[in-house]
């Protein structure tokens, strides 16, 4: 980037970038309306302060996501929110911004937008999590419920002060508008999912249906958290090997909780059977995955996962790749129970039993169910959400 260069629509996220899936998908979106896009982001360890990927112009800013407690959560999010609004107040590259496009976590990142709306800027508010349910679901008990009740003050807030407000589902969507902002002049709400991207993953894959001559291959590929729940995959993989099933489970990725699950694995004298492998880049993501018989989604349900839809979900129903996963409320707004292998969230035995059922099913039937997957989530396939996406964004650049 050079101090003459003028973004006209910016994103703000409290996230790393490019490693951020979905912001770089809509930036990406973004520049197709043909104006100069940018994004800021935390700076990750070697990142470079600032950087041009393909048509965005990406500056990091220092900071953290630590995932910590609630202070230091707290400390991070607003040193963010400051840093933001302080580069769009003063920066020169800034000035003319027309459309601010803030991700959150936090809610509260829209203030920083405050200068650009100022200056006749819109404001998009991107909801990938609902922060109210975020709050009860990471602090349980009398704190999680107070610092809730803060949140959907905060998050009432925020949506008021957005042109646009946009979601990830239609659970998500539905529980805003039960918690109507009281917005002047109303709320528009667009629903953008969090769809598999053909430009990442390659083109839609036919389910092939194959025959499984030698161990069950499974596989998982994301972060590593207590949310997502590999704790109770290892143990359904364990329990599901201890009882006959030629199995190998594949943990592809990285985070907090990667060293507590390789002691679980040694512990429970599965090595053999479940390894551990390095992040890849989404270019090579489509030729590992696709070598598994099946994806396993094990997030735990709780106030906020009963309305989220996983998009490694989407991205193996994308592959053709059959799905085991944990049966959350809002998986059935999308996906019919023959869809898939259904088993009960937080329960190994659950699983184990579904693992061992999955390799009894005759390759026709595996086909079937995969393409019936394809067929539930056709109507949310990429190509449409982004239509919808950037639709969007010319209607504020017309309005504004």
């Amino acid at each position: 980037m050079t101090a003459t260069q003028q973004v006209e629509i910016v994103h703000l996220a409290h996230t790393y970038f490019p490693s951020d899936v979905r912001v770089k998908r809509e930036a990406t979106a973004a520049a197709a309306t043909g104006h100069a896009v940018g994004v800021v982001a935390l700076r990750g360890a070697g990142e470079a302060p600032e950087e041009v990927i393909g048509p965005l112009q990406v500056v990091r800013l220092p900071g953290a996501k630590s995932r910590s407690g609630p202070v230091r959560y707290l400390a991070e999010y607003l040193a963010f929110v400051w840093r933001c609004r302080r580069l769009l107040a003063t920066d020169a590259r800034f000035q003319h911004v027309r459309i601010v496009h803030v991700h959150t976590l936090p809610d509260f990142l829209v203030w920083a937008a405050t200068p650009a709306r100022r200056r006749g800027a819109r404001v998009i508010l991107d909801l990938h999590e609902i922060f109210p349910e975020f709050v009860l679901a990471k602090y349980p008990g009398l704190v999680g419920r107070l610092a809730s009740s803060i949140a959907g003050a905060v998050e009432r807030q925020a949506r008021r002060r957005a042109d646009v407000t946009i979601t990830v589902n239609r659970p998500i969507a539905e529980l805003l508008a039960t918690r109507n902002p009281r917005r002047p002049g109303g709320e528009r709400i667009v629903l953008v999912h969090n769809s598999a991207d053909p430009g990442e993953l390659g083109p839609l894959s036919a389910p092939d249906g194959r025959v499984i001559t030698d161990r069950l291959a499974l596989i998982y590929h994301g972060t590593l958290t207590h949310l997502y729940g590999l704790d109770v995959a290892i143990r359904g993989v364990a329990l599901a090997s201890r009882e006959g099933a030629q199995v190998h489970f594949s943990i592809l990725g990285d985070g907090p909780e990667r060293i507590a699950l390789m002691k679980l694995v040694r512990d429970l004298g599965v090595a053999g059977t479940i390894t551990f492998e390095d992040p890849i880049p989404a270019r090579s993501l489509r030729e590992r995955l696709s070598r598994a018989d099946a994806g396993i989604v094990p997030t735990r349900l709780d106030a906020m996962t009963r309305f989220s839809l996983s998009n490694k979900l989407l991205e193996y129903v994308h592959l053709g790749v059959p799905v085991l996963a944990a049966s959350l409320p809002s998986y059935a707004a999308y996906l019919r129970n023959d869809a898939a292998w259904f088993w009960t969230p937080g329960d190994p035995e659950s699983l184990a039993r579904v693992i061992t059922q999955f390799a009894e099913t005759p390759a026709g039937e595996r086909r079937v169910r995969a393409a019936q997957a394809q067929a539930d989530v056709k109507d949310i396939a990429w190509d449409r959400e982004r239509d919808r996406l950037i639709a969007t964004y010319e209607l504020l650049l017309a309005e504004g």
